[in-house]
């Protein structure tokens, strides 16, 4: 795409710039998605150790209170 770019006729510099522009922002964006799902998918398996940590204990103590 690069060579595509350099190779734009004369006169195109400004569509140029603004089509690299919206790559970059594209990036950009497609970075912060895969970055936000990566700490979310964190997030639910914490959440779910947590939650079958606290169910195993549960079930634990109840079983010995019997």
């Amino acid at each position: 795409m690069e060579n595509f770019l350099k190779n734009a006729p004369a006169g195109t510099e400004t569509a140029v710039a603004a089509f690299r522009s919206a790559v970059t922002a594209s990036k950009s964006v497609i970075e912060t998605a895969q970055n936000s799902a990566k700490k979310a998918a964190e997030v639910v398996e914490s959440n779910f150790a947590a939650a079958t940590n606290h169910a195993t204990s549960a079930a634990t103590s109840s079983s010995k209170k019997r």
